[in-house]
């Protein structure tokens, strides 16, 4: 295999270089420039407080949200910012209202959390978890969405699917689900790795609610993510937090602002940073449609070199569907092994990647993610890695 230079040095980010770094998908990684601003930010915010609480926040707030909102595509009147899409997605089931016997509609390639938060609201109501199967390996990218309409009832009172599913690397048309749903059906997206992954369109695609992560793929700081909501939902759509904004009197901006975003005291630079993170990685990457374009065509090299290396068998088949900046291979790990032991066991070793075990896979993965200080000779030490703890690849049918 042949070596080839990320498209970025590793020390443009604050990486350890010494760790081969192929879970990007998970926490992402800052850029040091994009640090830096934090820092900034955080220090004009720590040379007088209350001045800049009070006078300068919303203002710093107001164009971080444009810039963000502008990115991902959505209107900025109903784009908030959230600590990150599993925030958003629990904003949006405790906005719910239920009634025993209703339904809530997902797939079994949901992220855990989110499953464990409607499995708790359901449970709360009285209501159920209905769970759409996506077949693996994947090779129709129509099926999913099939699947997931297939399990629609009158009793559906929302459906939570995943844009890009976390363990398992697929691509979700969500704009054609959303378009397909009766009214009585609100369709929530997990858009957790959607941002920077994929050239997004939030207030286009159709859908009621769309949680996301700029910490991910777009190289923001840990806690900053948003949550958009739909221009008719916005009316007594409430914060998990009830603080100020639910009684402050102020003609000058909607309720819906007032109350999601002021919450508590908290640190706002992750939010902040945001159109430094946007700015940044364009600029180290040529722009975003390279970054992207990059970032796909390292993650199918990556897989495929892994694949390779492993006998491996790659679970996303499909073709002429957006690709992931990140793949799933099918492995068998150890006899008496189990996925956290291995992970680890990577982790001791210096290697940085998730062992995935999860409902939506009959095969335990392992998933790679690809951004611009990646490299392809991060697979082949991946490789010597698993295979030295005895993890194989598992070629599917």
């Amino acid at each position: 295999m042949s070596r080839e230079p990320a498209a970025v040095p590793l020390d443009a980010f604050a990486l350890d270089p010494t760790v081969v770094h192929a879970n990007h998908g998970s926490f992402g990684a800052c850029p040091r420039a994009v640090l830096d601003a934090q820092t900034a930010a955080r220090a004009r915010l720590e040379a007088g407080t209350m001045r800049w609480f009070v006078l300068e926040y919303l203002p710093a707030l107001d164009a971080a949200r444009d810039a963000a909102a502008t990115f991902v595509g959505a209107d900025p009147d109903g784009f908030v910012f959230v600590p990150n899409a599993t925030h958003g997605v629990a904003t949006v089931l405790a906005n719910l209202r239920l009634s025993a016997g209703d339904e809530l509609l997902t797939t079994d390639h949901a992220y855990r959390a989110c499953r464990n938060a409607l499995d708790r609201t359901a449970g709360a109501a009285g209501a159920h978890v209905v769970v759409a199967p996506i077949a693996l390996p994947a090779r129709d990218p129509a099926a999913p969405i099939a699947a997931v309409l297939e399990r629609v009832t009158p009793r559906t009172r929302l459906v939570l699917v995943d844009h890009v599913t976390s363990p398992t690397a697929l691509v979700l048309d969500v704009g054609v689900l959303a378009r397909a749903l009766p009214a009585h059906a609100p369709l929530c997206v997990d858009g957790a790795h959607a941002p920077g992954m994929l050239d997004l369109g939030v207030g286009a695609l159709g859908a009621t609610y769309y949680a996301g992560n700029f910490h991910k793929w777009t190289c923001a700081p840990k806690g900053a993510g948003f949550l958009w909501v739909a221009a008719d939902r916005r009316d007594g759509f409430r914060p998990l937090v009830t603080s100020h904004g639910s009684t402050l009197p102020d003609g000058s901006r909607t309720r819906f602002r007032l109350e999601h975003d002021w919450t508590g005291t908290h640190d706002p630079t992750p939010y902040l940073t945001v159109p430094a993170a946007i700015s940044t990685v364009a600029a180290l990457g040529g722009g975003w449609p390279r970054v992207r374009a990059h970032n796909r065509a390292l993650a199918r090299v990556l897989r495929d070199d892994l694949a390779d290396a492993l006998g491996a068998g790659p679970i996303d088949l499909t073709t002429g569907a957006t690709a992931a900046s990140m793949a799933a291979l099918a492995v068998t790990l150890p006899a008496g092994a189990d996925h956290l032991a291995v992970e680890r066991a990577l982790l001791e070793r210096g290697v940085e990647v998730p062992i995935v075990s999860h409902p939506g896979s009959p095969w335990p993965l392992v998933r790679v993610s690809a951004h611009l200080y990646n490299q392809r000779d991060d697979a082949a030490r991946l490789a010597a890695a698993l295979t030295a703890l005895g993890v194989r690849g598992m070629r599917i049918p």
